[in-house]
């Protein structure tokens, strides 16, 4: 008789980190709307009765932020948290400062959004999916510039970790920004690069979206989850920036 051995598998909860403080001088730190957030999920999983066997982030403050206001109302022992350099958002200002002038040359029509990029988030909206695409396509690739291929690389770096270490049994918490997600999202789906731009672009701050894996392999189980926020009722608390 042939025994088939069944791996146990692990979910990993992948979540986007809160509000960020768009706009202002330090965008890397949590809005008071961002740490409202992170403490909705946190009231959410225990209502849930759903337990952390390890826990990871990014190395950012925005991340760190989001893990401190959830673990602050973690039930009992919370596990410690390990940082992954991976784990990290690509680096957006730098992208764009690089990309905008080539966009403009271009694209001549962005030029009324250009100037406005700070100031009204629908213009930001329109020159920053403009931007990310380009840089998604390796078309424009700048000496210094972090290139999408090498973040990609970095991510799924980071998350083979992950696995290998607690990729057998456990529930796994990640707090991270929309890119890695969507870059785990692309892995596990097919997805090209365009899409999955367009896809990071969904993802409202304090999500979850669920990976079932075991230490070689890794399957979406569900994507951008944020129950605990409709369930507050306020419309405000559903953010993407």
């Amino acid at each position: 008789m042939m025994v088939v051995e069944l791996r146990i598998i692990s979910t990993i909860y992948f979540i986007r980190h809160g509000q960020a403080s768009f706009g202002s001088g330090n965008y890397d730190k949590l809005s008071d709307t961002g740490m409202r957030q992170a403490r909705l999920l946190a009231e959410h999983f225990n209502a849930l009765g759903i337990r952390f066997d390890a826990a990871y982030s990014g190395t950012l403050v925005r991340h760190a932020e989001t893990a401190q206001s959830f673990m602050g109302a973690y039930p009992g022992p919370a596990p410690g948290i390990t940082t992954l350099d991976g784990l990290n958002e690509y680096q957006s200002r730098e992208i764009l400062t690089a990309l905008v002038p080539i966009l403009l040359e271009e694209q001549p029509s962005m030029k009324e959004h250009s100037g406005r990029l700070l100031q009204d988030k629908r213009s930001f909206q329109t020159v920053f999916e403009a931007v990310m695409l380009m840089w998604a396509s390796g078309r424009h690739d700048v000496p210094g510039l972090q290139r999408w291929r090498d973040f990609q690389d970095a991510v799924r770096s980071a998350v083979t970790q992950i696995m290998r270490t607690d990729g057998s049994g456990k529930r796994v918490a990640v707090f991270t920004s929309g890119g890695p997600i969507s870059v785990i999202a692309q892995q596990a789906l097919g997805l090209d690069d365009g899409a999955t731009m367009r896809l990071r672009e969904q993802v409202v701050n304090s999500s979850v979206s669920r990976f079932k894996c075991t230490p070689e392999r890794i399957m979406m189980s569900t994507f951008n989850e944020y129950t605990h926020l409709e369930r507050a009722g306020d419309a405000s608390l559903i953010t993407y920036r």
